[in-house]
């Protein structure tokens, strides 16, 4: 598009916006920055930045909990794309009216016990104008959807899994019902029990992790994007990172949506684009098989029914280098480290198929199809389907334990690095190899809690290398 009519374009969106008028939400010019929309209600404040070379802003942030609940930014390419985005921003905007909903999740062996206790609670919620909604789940399904809710409740037969559904479920308060109150359905003692349990929860803020530092000569000999899908989330994020000559890390941030699009990595490149035009190569991470044609099961509408590489050259001069998400993982940690040089990134998502990355004698395994770490075609004998297990940290144990035994069983590896969130313990885990593989020849087994940090290094490095 000519940048004249970028600038009537942008111009159009910035006084359409203020004239939109709802009795719900205030929109007006920042009077600090006349750059700035503000949209604020009494639960959100959001954002609509308008920068130097028509990229626009888009934010909103929970002013309940502090989170940041939507974020992206694109350069004004058509207006009916930036009403688009402007109405998506909106409906993050509509759920933060009213105060939100503190969301109750109970759980029991099957769900059906703890059914009628949470109908009773949501009853009284509604009686005593609390801002309550409890729902009822069976054991099987709660870490499946537990990171939906703000506090978990445990009925007194599965109390005793307390401690692992805390460390598992970090960001919500997780609670024993007690006995007495489950036996009597007492719900006032219960809500009691819930407000008591909010006010001395202290929000602990997440520290952003710091970036890796590398053990290996590869350097960047121009301006390189890197980006990629984060997973276990129950908002879809796209983290990206620029990085500059010597590997120096020149921007750092993510978009958060609700679900994502082809479209999204579009808006994402073309901005980056605009403000540092040296960028000579662009890296993208996603789950699915990748071929030189095209990419099979990545979960973004629009990425996996195209020709990929054919699209992107089309649209970009830079060269475009696709990659399996836990193949760049093991690239990048193993570009940290300089203790191993064969190991295996097992990624275990709950309720997604698991993803293998092996490296052996410093060389990426992936196979004359690329189909080397997709661990789901293997023929395991398992006591039930692989997705079913994985929803539990019991199953996760035998599902996990399976996979690496075949791994070690194939390319014997130094080191197993594991990122699952529904495995805590270890050594129960090693317990559980052992009755496959005699434990003397188990390796190191090493638990990661951050995939994205090895994902975009991994990326990177795989980017340089072509460069």
């Amino acid at each position: 598009m000519d940048e004249f009519l970028r600038d009537i374009h942008t111009i159009i969106f910035k006084q359409w916006i203020l004239s939109q008028d709802h009795k719900d939400y205030q929109i007006s010019i920042n009077p600090q920055n006349n750059n700035q929309i503000l949209i604020l209600t009494k639960y959100s404040h959001s954002e609509i930045t308008f920068n130097n070379k028509n990229i626009i802003e888009l934010s909103v942030t929970n002013t309940f909990n502090n989170e940041i609940e939507f974020y992206l930014h694109f350069q004004m390419r058509t207006l009916l794309h930036a009403i688009e985005l402007f109405n998506e921003m909106l409906e993050s905007i509509k759920k933060l009216i009213y105060k939100p909903i503190t969301k109750i999740l109970l759980s029991c062996s099957g769900g059906l016990t703890t059914s009628f206790f949470a109908s009773k609670m949501n009853e009284a919620a509604k009686l005593l104008f609390f801002h309550y909604e409890a729902s009822a789940i069976g054991y099987n399904e709660l870490f499946n959807i537990g990171s939906e809710y703000d506090i978990i409740l445990l009925a007194p037969q599965i109390s005793f899994m307390h401690a692992k559904v805390q460390e598992i479920l970090k960001d919500q308060i997780v609670l024993k019902i007690p006995p007495q109150v489950f036996a009597k359905y007492d719900v006032g003692k219960m809500i009691s029990i819930i407000q008591e349990a909010m006010n001395n929860h202290k929000q602990i803020s997440l520290t952003n992790h710091h970036s890796v530092s590398l053990k290996t000569s590869i350097q960047c000999k121009a301006p390189i994007l890197c980006l990629g899908i984060i997973r276990n989330s129950n908002r879809v994020h796209i983290a990206y990172r620029l990085y500059g000559l010597h590997n120096h890390i020149i921007l750092d941030k993510e978009i958060i949506k609700n679900t994502i699009s082809i479209q999204d990595f579009y808006d994402v490149i073309d901005s980056i684009l605009v403000q540092y035009p040296s960028v000579n190569m662009i890296g993208i991470s996603v789950p699915g098989i990748i071929d030189d044609q095209s990419i099979t099961s990545t979960n973004i509408n629009g990425l996996d029914q195209i020709n990929v590489q054919k699209s992107f050259a089309q649209r970009y001069k830079q060269k475009i280098i696709f990659s399996n998400d836990v193949n760049t993982a093991v690239v990048g940690y193993y570009a940290s480290q300089k203790d191993y040089s064969s190991l295996a990134l097992l990624f275990q998502p709950t309720s997604f198929f698991a993803g293998a990355g092996i490296i052996i004698d410093g060389q990426l395994i992936t196979g004359r199809s690329n189909i080397a770490g997709e661990v789901q075609y293997l023929p395991l004998s398992l006591s039930e389907k692989p997705l079913y297990l994985n929803k539990t940290p019991e199953g996760a144990i035998e599902l996990v334990s399976k996979i690496i035994s075949c791994i070690m069983a194939i390319v014997d590896p130094d080191a197993i690095i594991l990122f699952c969130t529904l495995i805590t313990d270890i050594e129960e885990l090693k317990d559980a190899i052992s009755k496959i593989i005699p434990h003397s020849h188990i390796p190191d087994i090493i638990k990661i809690d951050n995939l994205n940090e090895y994902t975009l290094i991994g990326q990177m490095i795989l980017c340089a290398q072509k460069q």
